[in-house]
C-alpha cells in the first residue's frame, strides 16, 4: 500500500483533525486484497476531507490510521459506493477481525532527523 503522508505544505495540518483507526486481523485469502487496497486509497485521497494515511502490515495483523478534517468527512467516506463494495469483501473474505476507533486529535508535533 502507497502511504500518503499526513503533511500539508506547512508541515502537520491544524487541530483538531480526527483519525480512523483501523485495526486488522487478515485470513489467508489474498485474492484481490492489495488490488483493492491500493483502489481504497487511492479514491480515499479524492474524498473531500482526507488528510493522509499511515499504514504498517506484519504478516497478518495490519493497522491502518486515516485522518479526516471533520466526523462528516469520515461519514461521507464510510458510505461511498466502493468503500462500500470494499466493506463486504473485507467481512466475508479477507479479514478474520478487525476493529475500528475514531479518535479527535487535539495536538500534534513531529521530528525528522537532520531538520
Amino acid at each position: 500500500m502507497k502511504n500518503h503522508k499526513l503533511k500539508t505544505l506547512s508541515g502537520l495540518p491544524d487541530t483538531p483533525y480526527f483519525a480512523v483507526i483501523f485495526t486488522s486481523q487478515r485470513t489467508d485469502e489474498d485474492k484481490s486484497y492489495a488490488e483493492t487496497a491500493d483502489n481504497m486509497l487511492e479514491l480515499a485521497v479524492q474524498q473531500a476531507g482526507y488528510l493522509g494515511v499511515d499504514s504498517v502490515r506484519q504478516k497478518k495483523t495490519g493497522i491502518t490510521v486515516s485522518y479526516w478534517k471533520d466526523e462528516n468527512s469520515i461519514q461521507q467516506w464510510k458510505q461511498q459506493m466502493d468503500h462500500l463494495q470494499a466493506q463486504v469483501g473485507g467481512r466475508t473474505c479477507w479479514y478474520e477481525e478487525y476493529t475500528v476507533r475514531i479518535a479527535k486529535v487535539e495536538r500534534n508535533y513531529s521530528f525528522v532527523k537532520g531538520e
